[in-house]
C-alpha cells in the first residue's frame, strides 16, 4: 500500500542494494584509487624546475672554462620555445557582446484590425 520514499519497505530495499550492490563496487574502487596512490608514491619524484636551471648554468660555466662555445649555443637552442618569444595581439579595450538576432519578417499594422475600438465605431457623440 505504501509506495512513497518513505515508506520502510522502500527504505529495507534501499539499505539492502546499498549493502549487497553498491557496496562490493565501492570497495573495489577506493582499492584501485589507494593502489594508485601507492604506485605513484613509490614512484621517483622529478626534479624541480630550479634544480634543473642551477646544473645547466653549472655545465656553461665549466663548457666556457673547457672552450666548449659551440655546445652551449645548440643547448641554448633547444631550450628556446617559438611561442615564448612571441607577443601578445593588443585588443582594443571595448567589449563587443553579441547581439540579439532581428527578425527580418515585418509585418504591416492594419488600423482597422487594432484592439482599441470595436467595428470602428467610435463611443463618442
Amino acid at each position: 500500500m505504501a509506495k512513497s520514499a518513505r515508506a520502510s519497505v522502500i527504505k529495507k530495499n534501499n539499505q539492502r542494494l546499498k549493502a549487497n550492490v553498491f557496496g562490493p563496487v565501492e570497495q573495489a574502487r577506493a582499492e584501485r584509487l589507494s593502489a594508485k596512490l601507492l604506485e605513484l608514491a613509490k614512484a621517483p619524484k622529478p626534479e624541480r624546475e630550479a634544480d634543473i636551471k642551477m646544473d645547466v648554468e653549472e655545465q656553461d660555466d665549466e663548457a666556457a672554462i673547457n672552450g666548449e662555445d659551440e655546445k652551449k649555443e645548440a643547448k641554448v637552442d633547444d631550450t628556446l620555445m617559438d611561442v615564448d618569444s612571441a607577443k601578445p595581439k593588443r585588443r582594443s579595450g571595448r567589449i563587443q557582446k553579441q547581439r540579439k538576432k532581428t527578425s527580418k519578417v515585418v509585418f504591416p499594422k492594419y488600423s482597422d484590425r487594432r484592439g482599441g475600438s470595436k467595428g470602428g465605431v467610435s463611443k463618442r457623440k
